[in-house]
């Protein structure tokens, strides 16, 4: 690469006035407002009528005319007086986008550059992760942006990579303690990685398991009953009975029917 030859210097673009003198303008201008502040009740609107519309009118066009004039000279003298200025603006202005465009030119080769720093960086962290061959989760699951900065460094990255593949098989040993739904709530926590969540999903599931086991035994109490073996043939009884109480009371009947082996039957009332 050639040595680049750096023609400006910062202090090469101190703006500095070598000549400064303040304009300085001599008119007529506070004469005529002070004239025209006086003069302005003669055109009051009180004293014109039908009678003398007419020269309603050339008072008007009078006015408009002088009001048109006045304010044509003021920027015939303002753009004179301005010149200066307006020129030494579209210098500074032509000049500051040379600079910026410049500069925008130089960030892109920075921007790329660094660019390529992170892809690298990138590319040695993944070849860490394969090593440990660790195929449970994909190295996008684990990645964290905060890698790529210049300042975190490689035995850091080593150390949180090492850390979150120890936390990943912890939480699966504790899927497993939960002992229904293995297979699903593994898939579910490997795709999240978030294990609360995969744990009240769990606990969702184990809750409408027991709402449906629940409905079932009152709306069919004689799918619950076990068969009974007896080893005597003892006498069998038939009584009828309405019970009043609780659903929760009536659930705790039927289970205790259920356990004594007592046949029931549900009769619509």
């Amino acid at each position: 690469m050639k040595e680049l030859n750096i023609n400006i210097q910062e202090k090469d673009l101190e703006l500095i006035v070598s000549e400064k003198t303040l304009g300085c303008l001599t008119t007529n201008a506070k004469q005529i407002k002070s004239l025209v502040e006086s003069a302005l009740p003669n055109y009051d609107i009180s004293n014109y009528n039908e009678g003398n519309i007419d020269h309603a009118k050339k008072d008007k066009a009078m006015l408009n005319k002088a009001s048109k004039t006045l304010n044509a000279k003021r920027l015939e003298i303002e753009k004179e007086f301005m010149k200066p200025f307006t020129e030494f603006k579209e210098v500074v202005n032509d000049t500051v986008k040379l600079i910026s465009e410049c500069s925008l030119k130089i960030d892109s080769v920075v921007k790329e550059n660094d660019q390529k720093a992170k892809n690298e960086k990138r590319t040695s962290i993944q070849s860490y992760f394969d090593e440990k061959k660790f195929n449970l989760v994909s190295f996008e699951k684990i990645f964290e942006e905060k890698w790529l900065n210049k300042t975190f460094k490689d035995k850091d990255i080593h150390s949180e990579i090492e850390a979150k593949i120890i936390k990943i098989k912890d939480d699966l040993v504790t899927l497993e303690a939960i002992g229904q739904d293995v297979d699903l709530l593994k898939s579910l926590y490997l795709d999240t990685l978030n294990l609360n969540n995969t744990i009240q999903y769990a606990n969702t599931l184990k809750e409408n398991r027991e709402r449906v086991k629940v409905e079932a035994s009152v709306l069919n109490p004689e799918a619950q009953i076990p068969k009974v073996q007896e080893v005597q043939n003892p006498s069998l009884f038939i009584r009828a009975f309405k019970v009043t109480g609780t659903r929760d009371d009536i659930i705790a009947l039927s289970e205790f029917m259920n356990s004594r082996g007592i046949k029931f039957e549900k009769l619509e009332l």
